[in-house]
């Protein structure tokens, strides 16, 4: 059904990857080689015309499962946030899908085989792996620090950790990245680029592409976004911010305790959250700067999430989740006991009534005047997810999974996950913990 299937993203958003592949959007799983920097060659591929010409036909592509996935638990998946962009409500999807300003590339590329007569509007761009931190829940293709722990973790368990190919960062080619700007500058209505890490403010090439972003002279119409962890405060950002026509700001983090330490190791929560703190406070003072929470919940995390959730109520501050962790699979939410799940549907059923909060239809989720209904949306999609979802067929051997991933991290650490969550011991435990 076009209704449950369809995307609008191929008509105007693609992504390059941290070793200089393409892929057709910041959520799929499907790089395809292309000329180095040609992203308009890679934007009418044959993979995107057939990518476009299966969601016309309301075909599921297997490489947007994720969003499928999302939408099974009734959450707001990405898919739903590009539909949004395109003024499409899944409520009214004939007629606003009709008056939607996409609407004639969506005919264009019907009768042409899939072909795009938009060129790309929003980019995703990685940067590498450059990074500070080695996050439990991260992929060493996006952290140098996590790349060094798998070495040593592939020995331990090399059914878990498997050895990975190593790759070089398409930036660390000075002539690539000078020619990817150049091209940039030829794409009239281009408006948002979004940086990924590594960490991106720990990475010289975020600031080397965007000083040439300026240079170039397209500061003033694109809008500049990318996500730290929050070890890093520049000051450099404060110049950016007065530079280009947005800046959105994205920190990653998973608890407002010292379970995000463990988490998303090394870092400290004691330096993290003052660094958030002058974010934000820059923040009321920059109209064009936009800061928000990028979380990633999963079964350690979610413990403490209504700590969280009251952290972001009291700072108006939104968290924007881009999916449900699903991979590694045993870091999954599914994983929790029926117990401790419990506990937790009560703990942020508690901050649902104490802050009174009810749902919103909300379209632009970076208007500063919708920070509470968005953050509203935020906290009952979760509970919702709480409370519908159904436990994986194989959560027992997962759980045991679980045991063996987290015990090989603390051989190396030299931490232990009951020093942040005691709760989880007689659950850990009872999987050989």
């Amino acid at each position: 059904m076009l209704r449950d299937n369809f995307c609008s993203s191929p008509w105007f958003h693609t992504r390059l990857t941290y070793s200089g592949l393409y892929e057709s959007c910041r959520w799929a799983k499907n790089p395809v080689r292309v000329a180095a920097g040609s992203i308009l060659e890679f934007y009418n591929s044959t993979q995107m015309q057939s990518l476009r010409e299966q969601l016309l036909r309301g075909e599921k592509p297997a490489h947007c499962d994720s969003c499928y996935y999302e939408e099974s638990f009734g959450k707001l998946s990405a898919r739903q946030r590009q539909l949004n962009k395109s003024a499409i409500n899944l409520e009214e999807f004939e007629l606003t899908t009709r008056s939607s300003p996409h609407y004639k590339h969506f005919e264009y590329s019907l009768a042409n085989h899939g072909l795009a007569d938009l060129a790309p509007v929003d980019l995703q761009i990685d940067l590498g792996n450059t990074c500070n931190s080695a996050c439990i829940m991260c992929h060493p293709v996006a952290s140098s620090r996590l790349e060094a722990d798998y070495q040593k973790l592939n020995q331990i368990n090399p059914d878990l950790f498997k050895k990975l190919e190593p790759y070089i960062p398409w930036t660390k080619d000075p002539e690539r990245v000078e020619q990817f700007v150049t091209e940039l500058a030829s794409i009239p209505n281009l408006r948002y680029i979004h940086f990924l890490g590594g960490e991106t403010l720990y990475d010289p090439a975020f600031y080397t592409i965007c000083n040439k972003l300026i240079k170039h002279g397209l500061a003033d119409r694109i809008i500049i976004g990318t996500t730290t962890n929050g070890t890093v405060y520049n000051n450099q950002i404060e110049e950016y911010i007065q530079c280009f026509k947005q800046f959105h700001l994205g920190i990653s983090i998973e608890s407002v305790t010292k379970l995000n330490n463990y988490i998303r190791w090394p870092g400290e929560i004691g330096s993290i959250l003052p660094n958030i703190n002058r974010f934000l406070k820059l923040r009321d003072s920059n109209p064009g700067f936009y800061v928000s929470l990028r979380i990633t919940p999963n079964v350690l995390s979610a413990y403490e999430i209504d700590k969280l959730f009251v952290y972001m109520i009291e700072n108006k501050v939104i968290a924007e989740s881009c999916n449900i962790l699903h991979d590694p699979a045993c870091l999954r939410i599914e994983l929790l006991p029926e117990d401790i799940r419990q506990e937790i549907k009560i703990k942020i059923k508690n901050v649902i009534d104490y802050y009174g909060l009810t749902k919103q239809h909300v379209v632009n989720v970076r208007r500063d005047d919708l920070v509470e209904q968005v953050t509203a949306n935020v906290i009952l999609d979760y509970y919702k997810f709480m409370c519908d979802y159904t436990q994986p067929a194989n959560s027992d051997q997962s759980r045991f999974d679980l045991v063996k991933f987290l015990k090989a991290f603390e051989s190396i650490r030299q931490n232990s996950i009951l020093d942040h969550v005691p709760r989880y011991k007689e659950f850990l435990q009872s999987f050989g913990y």
